[in-house]
């Protein structure tokens, strides 16, 4: 599923209303909220139609061989009609990292160790509903991977668009009693980012401390949600764009005092830096906006800040700001250069020389 399409989820879940349920799923994708929560409402299903405890079969993938899954997927179900078999990580749908001639040397081809779970698939019980989840990327080349979606059905969990994710907060800020003032919304995307498990949990905190008021404030939301390091990192480019030095060094002094390495906060400003520089090349190369984010790998929501951030720089100085950073990031890791006084100077001497008008 591409960025921003439609989520799956909402079919599925027409589905299990109408008792239409595969044999065999794939759920893969970041957005681990919603994930789990196809999971949870397959549960549900199967418990509401007799399902008991000891016919959920959870299996921990990552130390488990495609052939003792089909096995265990071909078992008989206990005073049930239906039995579900959940692999959580299964690592034989991953990007291999050795090529086949790596694997037929070792005589452990994929075809070889996947051939019982690969005719299983084909073939599955009637009795089992055969799940796999995981984050990770697979590879949609991989027999596995074009047998379930042959067969079965396979399901990518992505971010929500930046539209859907701000009716999502506000719906879900609405089921605990509560309404955001205009701007919260927005900073609490901001400072929570695009997981629903993430602003899941910032928003029940505040609804804890809101307690008795249905008002949610932004100064509130600033106070209960701490920025991600990501956003102080946009934050910070986003102020010497603006020429607010002094505002940008403290933002590197709140990162410090948070205890963020000094390399990894050097290598967040880095990649901020590069996303600005592809943003400005596909512009200027007549990149439709919808595209933009899938063609970076970023979601749709970072990239609508990185365009508008972008007008700020000149190509030549984010160019230059990046070999800047390299220089830096070099003298760190030798010790030849101390952190703070090289960004100190790095960051005024972009500020001096930002984006000039026309």
């Amino acid at each position: 599923m591409s960025r921003g399409a439609v989520n799956p989820f909402i079919a599925f879940d027409a589905d299990l209303k109408r008792g239409v349920v595969a044999p065999v799923y794939l759920f893969y994708g970041e957005e681990t909220y919603l994930r789990d929560l196809a999971l949870a409402r397959l549960k549900q299903y199967f418990e509401q139609c007799g399902q008991t405890g000891l016919d959920v079969d959870l299996i921990e993938g990552e130390a488990t061989e495609p052939a003792e899954v089909a096995a265990r997927a071909e078992t008989l179900p206990f005073f049930a009609a239906r039995r579900l078999v959940v692999v959580k990580n299964p690592s034989f749908f991953k990007v291999s990292k050795r090529g086949n001639e790596a694997d037929e040397r070792e005589g452990t081809k994929p075809s070889d160790r996947e051939a019982q779970l690969l005719q299983y698939i084909k073939d599955p019980s009637p009795s089992t509903c055969l799940v796999f989840s995981t984050g990770e990327n697979v590879d949609k080349r991989k027999r596995l991977f074009q047998a379930i979606k042959k067969y079965g059905r396979e399901m990518e969990f992505v971010y929500l668009s930046p539209g859907d994710l701000n009716r999502w907060v506000v719906k879900r800020a609405g089921q605990g009693g509560r309404r955001f003032a205009p701007g919260a919304a927005n900073a609490l995307l901001n400072a929570a980012g695009p997981s629903l498990q993430a602003l899941s949990l910032e928003i029940e905190k505040l609804i804890h401390y809101t307690a008795g008021r249905e008002v949610i404030t932004t100064e509130e939301v600033h106070l209960m949600c701490p920025p991600r390091l990501e956003e102080n990192i946009f934050a910070v480019v986003d102020a010497v764009g603006s020429r607010r030095c002094r505002e940008a060094l403290a933002g590197i002094k709140d990162m410090l005092a948070a205890k963020e390495p000094p390399l990894k906060i050097l290598s967040m400003i880095a990649r901020q830096f590069r996303i600005l520089l592809m943003v400005f090349d596909l512009n200027e190369r007549g990149c439709p906006a919808r595209e933009i984010p899938e063609r970076l790998g970023i979601h749709p929501f970072a990239a609508q800040k990185a365009a508008a951030q972008s007008r700020n720089f000149s190509k030549p100085l984010l160019t230059g700001a990046l070999a800047a950073l390299s220089e830096l990031d070099v003298g760190v890791k030798t010790g030849k250069i101390e952190f703070y006084p090289a960004m100190e100077t790095f960051l005024l001497t972009l500020s001096g020389g930002r984006r000039k008008s026309g």
